[in-house]
Parts: structure tokens; C-alpha cells; sequence
């Protein structure tokens, strides 16, 4: 089974990795329908949202533990 520790050690790798490799010039929008306007957000606080919502769902016991097996690598 994959731990919470190693789960988070490799997404801070992949947020270091984008922060020091053009990821705040990495422009997206944070809405569903993009077009209109100017992209509002960029890929790191996107990976940071994402690590958030993981500790988020954690926390409140919504995540069901992940099976080495079931990974795709």
C-alpha cells in the first residue's frame, strides 16, 4: 500500500519541479469554460490545489487507501 508521506513527497516534487521549470508562466483558467478573458491561475497553484484537496479528503476520512496494485505504475 502507497503511504500518505510517499504520496505527498511526490507531488511536492512535482510542485518544486514546476515552480523552478516556468509553471507560474504556465497560464490556466479557473473556471470551467475558458474564452472568456485572460487565464486567471497557473499550473502550480493548480498542483497545490490538488495536494490541498487530497489532505482535505484525508483528513475526513474520504479517501479509501490506495492499493499498490492498483496503481498505473
Amino acid at each position: 500500500m502507497i503511504n500518505k508521506n510517499e504520496l505527498f513527497y511526490k507531488l511536492d516534487a512535482v510542485i518544486n519541479y514546476l515552480q523552478n521549470n516556468g509553471g507560474y508562466d504556465y497560464k490556466i483558467y479557473n473556471r470551467l469554460c475558458p474564452g472568456m478573458g485572460e487565464p486567471d491561475s497557473n499550473i502550480v497553484e493548480y498542483a497545490n490545489d490538488v495536494k490541498d484537496l487530497i489532505t482535505k479528503l484525508l483528513e475526513q476520512d474520504k479517501l479509501d487507501p490506495i492499493e499498490e496494485e492498483d496503481l498505473p505504475f
